[in-house]
C-alpha cells in the first residue's frame, strides 16, 4: 500500500506530523545535509506514526518508497515556497489574493455540496481554493496539499 492510498483523516495527521518535523530541521534540508531518506528512517520509528499505522504496513518496502517520495514532494514545496517568499521580499512584491470569480466559484460549490469553510475566505490563496474545489469535487487531495482538509467540512443541516 502506497501513502495516497491511505484515507484523508490518516494522510492529513501524517501531513501535520510530517510538516512539522520538516519545519524544525529546515536550515539542514536547505543545506542538503538532511535527506528523504533520514526523514523516513526516523519518522517511521516514531510512535505517533506507529500509533496511526499498522507494523505491517509500516514494513512494507512499497509504503516506505512511497513516504519517501511523499517527503520528496514536501520538502520542494517546502523550497520552492522559501524561494519564493525571499524573492518576493527583495523585490517587495504583495502576493495577490484569488481573484474575485474563483471565490464565488468556490462560495457556489460549498453550498450546492453541502460543505462549510472553517477558515474565512480572505485566508485562502489561489492554490488553496483549487485544492478545495477539486476535493470537493473528486474527492482527493493531492499528495503534500492535505492541509486543505482541515478548511472545509460538512455542513450540519437541521
Amino acid at each position: 500500500m502506497e501513502i495516497k492510498e491511505l484515507d484523508l483523516e490518516t494522510r492529513n495527521k501524517i501531513y501535520s506530523h510530517t510538516k512539522s518535523i520538516l519545519r524544525k530541521y529546515q536550515k539542514g534540508i536547505v543545506t542538503g545535509k538532511l535527506t528523504a531518506d533520514k526523514f523516513a528512517k526516523n519518522i517511521l520509528c516514531d510512535s505517533y506514526i506507529n500509533h496511526l499505522l499498522s507494523e505491517d504496513l509500516l514494513k512494507e518496502e512499497d509504503f516506505k518508497s512511497s513516504y519517501i517520495d511523499y517527503i520528496n514532494t514536501l520538502i520542494h514545496i517546502q523550497n520552492e515556497n522559501l524561494a519564493t517568499s525571499r524573492k518576493r521580499k527583495k523585490e517587495k512584491i504583495k502576493k495577490m489574493p484569488p481573484n474575485v470569480s474563483q471565490k464565488l466559484k468556490l462560495k457556489n460549490i460549498i453550498q450546492d455540496q453541502g460543505y462549510e469553510l472553517i477558515i474565512p475566505i480572505q485566508y485562502l490563496n489561489d492554490n488553496d481554493i483549487d485544492n478545495i474545489i477539486k476535493y470537493i469535487e473528486t474527492g482527493n487531495i493531492d499528495l503534500g496539499n492535505e492541509r486543505v482538509y482541515n478548511y472545509i467540512k460538512k455542513a450540519n443541516i437541521n
